[in-house]
C-alpha cells in the first residue's frame, strides 16, 4: 500500500508541474489546439510515469548500501507491527481514499446513465447529417460523442445552423474523448486540486476551439456572440459532455477578439514543454549508492562487498527467501522476540539494527549488531535473528552465494512512559543525534 502512496504523489506532483508551466506559459496564447495537446499528454504521461523507475547505480563505498528489511515493531503488552508502526494510519487513509475513489466512480457511471435517459426519452432523430435528440427547452445544448442535444424549441434556421456547426467541431475534433480520459483519471486523483484545473481548462479550451471553427465558416461574429449570451441560461446536463455555454462567456469573447498567437509565443511552446518534461522525469529516476561487482559483462549489475572471509552479496539475481514468504518471516520474529523487563522498568525504548548474512546453504550467520539501546533489547534482537530457520539462499550467475540483511527492530514503549535511549531521557521517539566525532 505504501507503493500506492508514492504512485499517487508522484503523479500528483507531476500533474502540478505540468499545470504551473501550462498557467505560466501557455494559458495566453491562443495556440488552442497545441494547449489541448499539450494538456491531455501531460495528463497521460504523468500518470503513466511513475510507474517506469529507472535506477542509476553509481559507484560508492560498501557503507554506503544498506539492504534493509522491513521494520519489526515490539511493544510490551507482546503486540508486534511492522511497517514503522503505521499500519493504522496507512488503513485510515487507505480507507478514505477507496471511499472517494467509489464516490467518484459513481458519480461518472451516474452521469452515463443520465445521458442514457435523455436518449431513451427522446429518442435520436437525423437532421442535416447529425444524430440529434431534441430535449426540453430548459437544457443548454451539447454533445456527446456523435450525439447533439438541442431544445426541441429552437426553431430560428440560422441559430440552429451556428448551434450544429459549433457542436459538429467538437464531434469532429472528438473533445468527448479527452473528458473521458480525464474524469477516468478524476476517480484515482479525487483528491487532487490541479485535476480540477485540468478538468476546467481542457473544456474551456474545448469551446474556444469550436468558437474558433464557427467563426472560421463565415458566420458573423456578433450574431454568434449574441447567441452565446441567448444561450447562457441553459441549464448544463453534466460534465462529461461539450456544453454549449460551459466556459465563461467573458472570457470566450475575449479569445474572439484576440490576436493570433505571435512567434514569441511559439518559442514559449518550445521552451515550456522540455522543461516540464525535465522537471518530471526527475520523479522517474532513483540513485543506487552501491559497491558494483565488476564482472558485468552480460549480466545485470550486483552489489557485492569484498571481506577477507570472501564475497557478501547485498543485491542478487534471485535473494534470499525465508521458507513461507516474507510474512512468515515478520510472524516468525513477533512472536519469538519479547520486550526485556530490564529495557521497560528503565522506560528504554528505540530501534535496534542487526545484521545477517544468509550462507550459501541457506544458514543464518555473521549476527551482528549495528546499532543498540541497551536494557537488554541488543541481546533479544540478537538471539533472537540466531534462531532465524534456513532461508533458501540467494543465487547469483544460478549458483548459490553469500548474502547480508540489515533488519531494524524497533522495541516500543506503549504511551505516556518516559523513553530513555543509551542512557539519556527523552519524550520522544527519534533519537538524540550522535554526540560530535573528536
Amino acid at each position: 500500500m505504501n507503493d500506492l502512496f508514492i504512485y499517487l504523489l508522484q503523479s500528483g506532483i507531476s500533474l502540478a508541474v505540468f499545470y504551473i508551466i501550462y498557467w505560466l506559459f501557455l494559458r495566453k496564447d491562443t495556440f488552442f489546439s497545441a494547449n489541448r495537446f499539450y494538456l491531455v499528454l501531460s495528463v497521460i504521461f504523468s500518470f503513466a510515469l511513475p510507474l517506469f523507475k529507472i535506477t542509476l547505480p553509481i559507484r560508492g563505498t560498501e557503507s554506503g548500501y544498506i539492504n534493509l528489511l522491513e521494520t519489526i515493531v515490539i511493544t510490551p503488552d507482546k503486540l508486534a507491527d511492522s511497517i514503522y508502526n503505521h499500519l493504522d494510519f496507512y488503513q485510515i487513509i487507505t480507507i478514505i481514499y477507496l471511499i472517494g475513489v467509489g464516490i467518484f466512480m459513481l458519480r461518472f457511471l451516474y452521469r452515463f446513465v443520465q445521458i442514457g435517459l435523455l436518449i431513451s426519452k427522446y429518442g435520436i432523430y437525423k437532421k442535416n447529417g447529425f444524430n440529434i435528440v431534441f430535449t426540453n427547452p430548459h437544457l443548454s445544448p451539447f454533445s456527446f460523442f456523435n450525439i447533439v442535444f438541442l431544445s426541441n424549441e429552437i426553431s430560428d434556421q440560422k441559430q440552429f445552423e451556428k448551434i450544429i456547426t459549433h457542436e459538429s467541431i467538437h464531434i469532429r475534433q472528438k473533445h468527448s474523448f479527452d473528458l473521458i480520459i480525464l474524469e477516468l483519471l478524476t476517480i484515482i486523483q479525487w483528491f487532487n486540486p490541479f485535476i480540477w484545473f485540468y478538468k476546467k481548462t481542457l473544456k474551456n479550451i474545448h469551446e474556444f476551439l469550436a468558437d474558433e471553427g464557427v467563426l472560421s465558416e463565415g458566420y458573423n461574429k456578433k450574431d454568434y456572440q449574441r447567441l452565446l449570451l441567448n444561450q447562457t441560461l441553459g441549464i448544463q446536463v453534466n460534465l462529461i459532455t461539450n456544453n454549449f455555454n460551459h466556459s465563461l462567456i467573458k472570457r470566450r469573447f475575449t479569445m474572439m477578439s484576440k490576436s493570433k498567437t505571435n512567434k514569441f509565443a511559439v518559442l514559449k511552446m518550445l521552451v515550456a514543454i522540455p522543461l516540464a518534461l525535465f522537471l518530471v522525469m526527475a520523479f522517474s529516476f532513483t540513485v543506487s549508492n552501491s559497491v558494483i561487482a565488476q564482472d558485468t559483462k552480460t549480466k545485470p549489475e550486483v552489489v557485492v562487498i569484498k571481506t577477507q572471509e570472501g564475497d557478501i552479496f547485498t543485491v542478487v539475481e534471485q535473494m534470499p527467501r525465508f521458507p513461507g514468504g516474507d510474512d512468515a518471516r515478520i510472524k516468525f520474529l513477533k512472536e519469538n522476540i519479547k520486550y526485556p523487563d530490564e529495557a521497560r522498568k528503565q522506560g528504554i525504548s528505540g530501534t535496534v539494527f542487526v545484521s545477517f548474512v544468509v550462507e550459501k546453504d541457506g544458514s543464518i550467520s555473521n549476527v551482528k549488531l549495528l546499532r543498540g539501546i541497551g536494557g537488554g533489547c541488543d541481546k533479544e534482537a540478537l538471539r533472537v535473528v540466531s534462531m532465524l530457520p534456513n532461508y533458501e539462499p540467494g543465487l547469483q550467475d544460478g549458483k548459490p552465494v553469500r548474502t547480508q540483511f540489515n533488519l531494524p527492530i524497533s522495541f516500543k514503549l506503549n504511551g505516556g512512559e518516559k523513553k530513555v535511549i543509551k542512557g539519556e531521557e527523552t519524550n520522544s521517539d527519534i533519537p538524540p543525534p550522535p554526540p560530535p566525532k573528536k
